[in-house]
């Protein structure tokens, strides 16, 4: 597996010491992943907005290893 999230928030403490990616961690055994953020696209609806958990590395496209 892929060392791109750590390179990056090392990289992120660089430029800005308050700053790092949002992972998610899961109790199921699952490898951490990268979390995209997601927006609503019209504000001015009521609703809550889907999360989007990455498959593949963001950064180098590596395959995240399946949940166990």
């Amino acid at each position: 597996m892929c060392d791109c999230i750590k390179k990056i928030d090392e990289k992120l403490a660089e430029v800005n010491s308050n700053t790092k990616l949002k992972i998610v961690w899961s109790m199921s055994g699952a490898v951490d992943r990268a979390m995209v953020v997601t927006e609503k696209a019209d504000k001015s609806k009521r609703g809550e907005v889907s999360t989007v958990f990455a498959s593949y590395c963001p950064f180098c496209g590596e395959k995240y290893p399946d949940s166990k």
